[in-house]
């Protein structure tokens, strides 16, 4: 785990095509792709699911690639307290070594409203994927949204070998249209 400065996340985000919300808006640095995700997977889960079950789910999904950075919406991600460093950082990159401790924390963290921790943001270091989880999480699902489909497709394969409820968003010109998998694609 390493921290990452606000110019190297711009830079990430901007070779992305990641949109960071105006400040003056008050909603935080809520992030969005300028042009729509070719792909959006929500995965769905209810209070009862054993944190097995979600920590697995979230390791499924890191699988795509080997490094990710975690935001958060509100506060800088040293208040974060995951790492220590002599100043404020916007990020942390989590190696493919780290991933578990990404996956351990993301399942764990606190979640009070206000926390830095409650809102936050996965994104993939190529900036392809990035994932949502905020306090909406629950009741809506976690948002993964994909640049790729080939991406995404992998993630659908893993989660429904897994068992996961999902739905999936796509867009067809400029049509977002959707489909729920409740049920096993595979025999």
């Amino acid at each position: 785990m390493e921290p990452i400065t606000n110019e190297e996340v711009q830079e990430i985000f901007s070779c992305s095509s990641i949109e960071i919300a105006d400040s003056n808006l008050g909603i935080g640095r809520q992030l969005t792709y300028v042009n729509p995700p070719l792909r959006t997977v929500v995965f769905q889960t209810v209070k009862s699911d054993p944190l097995e079950y979600i920590s697995g789910a979230i390791a499924l999904i890191l699988e795509i690639e080997e490094e990710w950075l975690l935001v958060p919406r509100y506060g800088s991600a040293s208040s974060l307290q995951l790492i220590e460093a002599k100043e404020d950082f916007a990020a942390i990159l989590f190696k493919n070594p780290d991933k578990s401790i990404l996956v351990n924390y993301l399942c764990t963290r606190p979640t009070a409203r206000g926390s830095a921790s409650a809102d936050l943001y996965v994104v993939s270091k190529s900036g392809k994927t990035l994932i949502t989880w905020d306090h909406h999480t629950a009741e809506d699902g976690l948002c993964i949204e994909f640049q790729q489909v080939k991406d995404a497709s992998q993630v659908l394969v893993a989660l429904n070998e897994f068992g996961a409820e999902l739905e999936v968003y796509y867009v067809n010109g400029t049509l977002r249209c959707q489909t729920s998998f409740p049920f096993s694609l595979i025999s």
